[in-house]
């Protein structure tokens, strides 16, 4: 009898330490930050320079999962012609076992259905208003490295991206190809990393920009790129470079949007 009292009671410390581990586990386990408001400037540098205080987005989440974003950034095709930024325009994110789909209102393609592995995309079909296929993307993932072939018709883009022992991104590389021919390559190093969290990690699937900014831990300020015509390998590459700075709060996060 005192055997059995005695295992029985062994038995209930184990149980008891292996909940307990359990829930601390559960209550260490690092969660993505949900930010309900951006201001555009955060969300858009380096390519929107300055602030403006009325163009900002807004977010939903459910269960955890990003399900809306509205408002949406046009970058002018004409030097002489501002920046746009709609506020109504939104993005949904419906999510079916291991596919997400993104609707974006007002856009010539407005479905891009993602297939996921492991919590990462695999590969991105892009569709135009008649629910014709247009590009599909292939995500492949090695060490300290991420892939990504794009093809629409004959138009080809590589993309790598370079991350470092703190899983920041530091480089990535863009080929660009059409009929098989190289036309150009984009090189652009990232750097001046706060040591803050990231808040871009649950906007990843919305455009390339926020893709980009989502994959460091912390949050890179500065960029420097260069462009090569691989088609004349004789003239100088074009280059260029950007600098922000995010606003932070007490607790050293930063804030994407506050008052003016």
């Amino acid at each position: 009898m005192k055997k059995l009292f005695y295992f029985l009671f062994i038995l209930g410390i184990i149980s008891c330490s292996t909940s307990s581990d359990n829930i601390l586990e559960n209550q260490q386990t690092p969660t993505d930050l949900e930010p309900n408001k951006a201001f555009a400037y955060y969300m858009e540098s380096p390519k929107l320079a300055l602030l403006q205080p009325s163009w900002y987005y807004t977010f939903n989440y459910e269960n955890g999962r990003l399900i809306k974003m509205t408002g949406k950034f046009v970058k002018s095709e004409n030097a002489w012609l501002p920046d746009s930024f709609y506020s109504d325009s939104f993005t949904t994110l419906s999510y079916h076992n291991n596919q997400i789909e993104l609707k974006f209102s007002n856009d010539t393609y407005p479905t891009i259905v993602y297939t996921m592995e492991n919590d990462k995309p695999k590969k991105a079909e892009l569709y135009n208003q008649f629910n014709e296929l247009i590009t599909v993307k292939n995500y492949t993932y090695e060490s300290g490295k991420i892939k990504i072939y794009s093809k629409t018709y004959t138009f080809e883009t590589y993309y790598t991206y370079y991350l470092d022992s703190n899983n920041n991104l530091i480089k990535s590389e863009k080929l660009e190809k059409s009929g098989g021919v190289d036309k150009t390559l984009t090189t652009t190093t990232y750097s001046n990393f706060d040591s803050s969290k990231n808040p871009f990690k649950k906007m990843y699937l919305l455009n390339d920009n926020l893709y980009d900014k989502s994959l460091s831990s912390n949050n890179y300020k500065k960029i420097n790129y260069t462009i090569q015509n691989l088609e004349s390998p004789q003239s100088l590459p074009g280059k260029g470079d950007a600098e922000w700075t995010y606003q932070y709060d007490s607790n050293n996060q930063v804030v994407l949007y506050h008052q003016l």
